[in-house]
């Protein structure tokens, strides 16, 4: 039979192909996952293939699917050795998860895939996807729809496999940094424990951690509208580029400051930009980034205020230092916790 494939289709194919195998076995670099992204946009076929493997590595690895229903599976999922789990994370990586991704790519390139898809009747929202960040790390990852999601240390996103369907509709619980795909017949919802964010197209970040205070919102471009459900009276908002929305869950108030948003995403890059916050609510954020406890003996240093970024690529003890220009701190070391206590 005839190859009617040109050599730079059958490349980008090859690519294709690559890109998803590296992607599922978590070690895509943020320049292919780009690319990924840009192939996806480009072509229907490229994005029903992905939408595929998606769906596909739901069935395989997703608990949430009935052991009746689930049976086709089981020998595969014994050939990979790869037990389902609800976390689908892209930090990690073994020859297996490639085994895997592999396995997904060659099913929905043939038959047998659709048998799967026909007999596993499952509905679409009893398939969800999550992805957790474990402490110290972060994130970046790329959704149906080709918008791009940073996740922050000890944050978790989840999505229903009907995304992109009729809705996008995602869950957040800690920090994430988004840049949407604009679909005005869909808008981009995330939920919160405290704030529900509604975009049509645009590029923001939320930090919103179960354990915080305050919760807040900060735009980049576009426009976004906030909405508080436990708190009624304060009514949705309309936020423009360079402002903050912040909630505080205690008080119930709401406030709205003027900041400089781009700095709100350098966290991406391994840098925390800060205004005016008190130490106290920074070495929270530095308890999560580094994956130990910090224990702070002095009041006086609990609420000293602090402006600046802090490059956490270094070690804590560094960011640390940098911190205390007047050399006023003690620090000691104890297991996994860092006591901070004050020379005068």
């Amino acid at each position: 039979m005839e190859n009617t494939n040109t050599p730079t289709e059958h490349t980008e194919t090859n690519l294709f192909d690559e890109y998803i195998i590296d992607y599922f076995s978590g070690i895509i670099s943020p320049e292919n996952l780009s690319k990924l992204s840009d192939l996806i946009k480009s072509d229907e076929n490229y994005r029903l293939k992905f939408e595929e493997a998606l769906q596909l590595h739901a069935y395989l690895f997703v608990p949430k699917i009935e052991s009746t229903k689930s049976s086709n599976l089981a020998f595969i999922l014994d050939q990979i050795n790869e037990k389902p789990s609800y976390n689908i994370g892209f930090n990690w990586f073994t020859p297996l998860n490639r085994i895997a991704a592999i396995i997904i790519l060659t099913l929905i390139s043939s038959l047998s895939f659709f048998y799967f898809y026909n007999h596993l009747s499952v509905k679409d929202d009893l398939v969800c996807f999550e992805t957790s960040v474990p402490v110290g790390s972060k994130s970046r990852i790329l959704l149906p729809d080709s918008t791009v999601a940073w996740l922050n240390s000890g944050s978790t996103l989840k999505y229903h496999q009907s995304f992109g369907k009729e809705s996008r509709t995602v869950e957040l619980s800690g920090e994430g940094y988004f840049e949407v795909t604009k679909d005005k017949s869909k808008p981009f919802l995330v939920h919160t424990k405290s704030l529900d964010i509604k975009v049509l197209g645009t590029v923001f970040n939320v930090n919103s951690y179960l354990e915080d205070e305050e919760v807040d919102v900060t735009l980049i471009e576009g426009s976004v509208n906030v909405s508080i459900p436990d708190n009624k009276e304060a009514g949705s908002r309309i936020m423009f580029p360079n402002e903050r929305l912040t909630y505080n869950k205690k008080t119930k108030k709401v406030i709205s400051t003027e900041i400089d948003a781009k700095k709100s995403k350098l966290w991406t890059t391994g840098v925390s930009y800060f205004t005016n916050a008190t130490l106290e609510s920074i070495f929270k954020d530095l308890e999560r980034k580094y994956g130990i406890k910090i224990r702070i003996e002095s009041h006086k240093i609990k609420d000293e205020l602090f402006t600046g970024s802090l490059n956490l690529n270094q070690p804590i003890k560094d960011v640390i230092s940098f911190i205390d220009v007047d050399k006023k701190f003690i620090l000691k070391q104890t297991n996994d916790t860092l006591v901070i206590s004050s020379r005068y």
